[in-house]
C-alpha cells in the first residue's frame, strides 16, 4: 500500500495515510488530520501514479504492434523502431502499386464500363468477361455495327477470362452514338456467358453507363 507523510496545517508531520483510501473519502471531515495541503498533495500524487500506469500501458501497445511488424515485414533486417516504420512505409507503397495494376486484369464478375474524354472526343470501353476464340471477331463486327472506329486496344487474359480496353471513336458523337456501342458490346459480352446464366451460382454481368 502506497502512503505519503501528512501534514498540518501549520507544517508539522504526522502519520503516514492511505493516498487512495484519503482520495474516496466524502469530505475532510472523515479525516480530521488532513489539511486541504495534504489533501493537494496527495491528489498530485495519484495523479502522477495513474499518469506512469497509463503512459506504461501505451509503451506496451506500441511495442506489441512493433513486434507484429517485424515478424509481417519479409525484408526487415534492422530491427530498431525507426527502421521498422520506414520499411512498413515502403513495402505499402509497393502493394499500392501492385494493387494499382491489377486494374488492367480481368474481374470474376462481366462488367461492361464505358466513359467519355471531353478533351479527345474518344469514348474508352472496358469489357471483362469469359474467355472465347471468337471473341475479337465478334468485337470486330460489334464496333462495325456502332460505327465506331478502334484508336487504341488492349487486351489481357487471366485464368479463362479476358479484359478488353478499347479507346474508340463512334462516328455519333451523342446519347445515341454511344447507346449504340454500349448494346453492341453487350451484346459480345452475353454471347460469352450465355451458355452460364443457367448454371447455380453464376455470375451476372454487371453494366456501368456514362
Amino acid at each position: 500500500m502506497f502512503s505519503i507523510p501528512s501534514f498540518y496545517e501549520l507544517g508539522t508531520c504526522s502519520d503516514s495515510y492511505d493516498v487512495v483510501g484519503m482520495l474516496n473519502s466524502p469530505t475532510n471531515s472523515d479525516n480530521p488530520n488532513l489539511s486541504p495541503r495534504s489533501m493537494a498533495e496527495a491528489k498530485a500524487v495519484a495523479a502522477s501514479i495513474s499518469h506512469k500506469e497509463a503512459e506504461r500501458r501505451r509503451r506496451k501497445r506500441i511495442n506489441g504492434h512493433i513486434a507484429t511488424l517485424k515478424s509481417i515485414l519479409p525484408n526487415a533486417i534492422k530491427t530498431d523502431k525507426a527502421s521498422l516504420l520506414g520499411e512498413a512505409v515502403r513495402r505499402v507503397k509497393e502493394l499500392k502499386k501492385t494493387a494499382a495494376a491489377q486494374e488492367d486484369y480481368p474481374s470474376e464478375a462481366d462488367e461492361l464500363k464505358l466513359s467519355q474524354c471531353e478533351s479527345t472526343g474518344l469514348v474508352k470501353a472496358a469489357l471483362s468477361c469469359d474467355d472465347r476464340p471468337e471473341i475479337i471477331v465478334d468485337m470486330i463486327q460489334a464496333l462495325k455495327a456502332a460505327e465506331a472506329k478502334v484508336v487504341r486496344a488492349e487486351m489481357a487474359t487471366v485464368g479463362g477470362r479476358t479484359k478488353s480496353v478499347l479507346w474508340v471513336r463512334v462516328g455519333a458523337q451523342n446519347d445515341a452514338g454511344l447507346g449504340g456501342l454500349r448494346r453492341a458490346l453487350k451484346m459480345v459480352m452475353d454471347k460469352s456467358t450465355s451458355s452460364e446464366q443457367s448454371l447455380p451460382g453464376s455470375k451476372r454481368p454487371r453494366y456501368y453507363h456514362l
